[in-house]
């Protein structure tokens, strides 16, 4: 059914992977006097829904009206030039979202941060910044939505759409990592998904001339190279799907540097009659990753 109760991935993940020790006590974002001065409500996109379409149609994206809407939306946050909105952690300005004023949150309010169902549309760091944007007419079920990277440079904010009609079952299904590499920051955006559990990511970098986001073609698929790496979720015992006992989920940075290697996987149908996943490590060549295996 359409608008079945989302599953969230990252439930889902905790509940098979790990139970948190309860001595562990997580720091909250505050809503500081200087932070909620300093905030800004996001912009939403609007446009009228056409009606020769179902909100599913992939068409739906290519609508004058849509385009039309998505430029003016993208010029309005070109006006995010505020230094002191570019200094507050984006933890604490999306506490303000969150909370209305200045103050810490409330115990309802962390709660659902912890549970993971308050949709988070700001990430990022000094620089760089990812905004998530509802689409009010693609997908609504699905929490359809478009992604703007921001780029501060010299005063100046430059803004690159880096993600159009994205949707997914799960909640909080965007993520937003960067990696220092030869002088440059190379940028991931990750999505997910629960059918099939799954996650897709993205990579750019800054053009120095444009100041804007283009695809950082670092994988080698074929005789191609693409800025797209997509990999099954590892839910359950990694023995029990045919992988090695210390297998681990795709990923390629870590604190903020590329990992020299990577894996990912691949659903398929053992004679078993039971679901087992291929494994592929992606090994780093100086220039790009390419399949070791």
């Amino acid at each position: 059914m359409r608008h079945l109760k989302k599953i969230s991935l990252l439930l889902v993940l905790l509940g098979l992977s790990s139970v948190p020790c309860p001595a562990q006590k997580r720091r909250f974002p505050v809503c500081s006097p200087p932070t909620f001065a300093a905030f800004r409500r996001l912009p939403e996109l609007s446009y009228l829904c056409p009606q020769r379409f179902d909100e599913s149609d992939e068409e739906i994206l290519k609508v004058p009206e849509r385009i039309a809407a998505l430029n003016k939306l993208a010029d309005e946050l070109e006006s995010f030039t505020d230094a002191a909105w570019w200094q507050a952690t984006v933890e604490d300005l999306n506490a303000c979202e969150m909370h209305g004023e200045a103050g810490a949150l409330e115990a309802e309010e962390q709660a659902s941060l912890t549970r993971g169902d308050y949709a988070i549309s700001l990430f990022g760091n000094q620089s760089l910044r990812l905004i998530m944007v509802t689409d009010p007419c693609y997908q609504t079920g699905y929490d359809g939505s478009v992604a703007f990277l921001l780029y501060r440079e010299g005063g100046r904010v430059f803004v690159t759409r880096v993600l159009d009609g994205n949707y997914s079952r799960v909640d909080n299904s965007v993520g937003f990592d960067f990696a220092n590499f030869n002088g440059q920051q190379i940028i991931e955006v990750s999505t997910s998904n629960s059918m099939p559990p799954s996650v897709k990511n993205y990579y750019f970098v800054i053009d120095p001339k444009s100041h804007r986001a283009v695809p950082e073609k670092i994988f080698k698929a074929g005789r191609t190279l693409t800025n797209q790496i997509s990999s099954a979720i590892i839910l359950g015992e990694p023995t029990e799907l045919g992988l090695p006992r210390n297998a681990q989920d795709m990923q390629l940075i870590r604190r903020h540097r590329l990992l020299p290697s990577f894996s990912t996987y691949t659903e398929v149908f053992a004679g078993d009659g039971r679901d087992k996943l291929k494994r592929t490590v992606y090994r780093w060549n100086g220039r790009f990753y390419s399949r070791a295996n």
